[in-house]
């Protein structure tokens, strides 16, 4: 009953944020989560990195400005 209910409070955050930047006839919250099931960590060796971002799921953090931050390789 908790996890449906934290749930239930996540996608209503999605949904707001679609509200929130006219998104909504573009992306479901279903959408969303879909694309942002493809982000990844990674531990290599002692740091933790964000694995490579598909185009589409990139735009759909650009647009509803979610701050995920990537480290640069050296």
């Amino acid at each position: 009953m908790f996890v449906n209910f934290i749930a239930l409070i996540l996608h209503y955050r999605i949904y707001n944020l679609l509200k929130k930047h006219d998104l909504l006839k573009r992306y479901s919250p279903e959408d969303v989560i879909t694309h942002l099931e493809r982000v990844y960590m990674l531990k290599i060796g002692d740091d933790w990195r964000i694995s490579e971002i598909p185009k589409k799921t990139n735009d759909i953090i650009e647009a509803l400005e979610i701050p995920i931050m990537q480290k640069s390789g050296s």
